[in-house]
């Protein structure tokens, strides 16, 4: 469940849920079946004709779910966090739909004015239909990288992988009858000084709001990127922690799952 946060404006939730993956898949499915028509429309010249004005609706369709994407995806990281990558692609979709829409447009109407005159468009022309095939191509592979690194904040870690045979924990904390690696049997909690101790990308210990926190496995999969994560290995990150997701369910619920132990008083 979401945490009950004030709204974040009218593109953050839709029946109680978040908006953004709903509105994500007007751009994700329109724009590279526009991108793909396009194509088509350059190759084959006789088709252009039928399916120009189509063609120009979808795309405009897919521009402008791309900023309602855009906008619903920046409401649910103000509840759950960046998502990094995502994030950034999802702004060049959003630049790359409207270049499409507006560059598709602006080329069928120069191709009618020059079938209704019966004048072919020559070199400009072919070199227009390659910065256009281009642009489509573009949009093609954006879409699928945004698509993608969505997927991965989502879903990465979560899902075993097929020829693994069994499913993989996202957590790196023992066995409730085995005490974590370094940590002395017999112990009332684990010091801030043996926390400090495990500071890098191999090895990455936090401390929050008493407890401590095995997040090494988590540093690739942060969907804010690794770099946030890899900020706090080995320190008491209650600070931190508190000022990004403070009253959020969603990363308190995620970070559980990497407990390892108390932090000693």
């Amino acid at each position: 469940m979401l945490p009950p946060a004030a709204s974040n404006g009218p593109f953050d939730l839709a029946f109680g849920l978040p908006l953004h993956p709903l509105a994500v898949h007007v751009p994700v499915v329109l724009l590279p079946l526009g991108a793909l028509a396009v194509l088509l429309m350059l190759v084959v010249p006789r088709w252009r004709a039928a399916l120009a004005w189509p063609v120009v609706v979808v795309l405009g369709i897919a521009a402008v779910g791309s900023v309602a994407a855009k906008l619903s995806g920046e409401a649910l990281a103000q509840r759950v966090g960046a998502p990094g990558q995502h994030q950034e692609l999802g702004n060049w979709l959003v630049a790359i739909a409207w270049i499409l829409f507006a560059g598709t447009l602006a080329w069928w109407l120069w191709q009618r004015k020059h079938l209704q005159q019966r004048r072919a468009t020559g070199v400009v022309g072919l070199i227009v239909g390659i910065l256009l095939a281009t642009v489509a191509a573009a949009a093609l592979i954006v879409t699928v990288l945004t698509g993608h690194t969505g997927a991965t904040a989502v879903w990465g870690g979560l899902v075993p992988d097929a020829g693994a045979g069994a499913a993989p924990t996202t957590s790196s904390a023992p066995p409730a009858d085995q005490t974590a690696p370094g940590v002395t049997e017999g112990t009332t909690g684990i010091s801030i000084a043996e926390v400090a101790q495990h500071d890098d990308s191999a090895s990455c210990w936090a401390a929050i709001d008493g407890t401590v926190y095995d997040l090494t496995p988590w540093v690739t999969q942060h969907p804010g990127g690794p770099d946030r994560i890899l900020g706090i290995c080995g320190t008491d990150a209650s600070d931190a922690f508190g000022a990004q997701h403070s009253g959020q369910a969603a990363p308190a619920e995620q970070l559980s799952q990497f407990a390892i132990g108390e932090l000693a008083e």
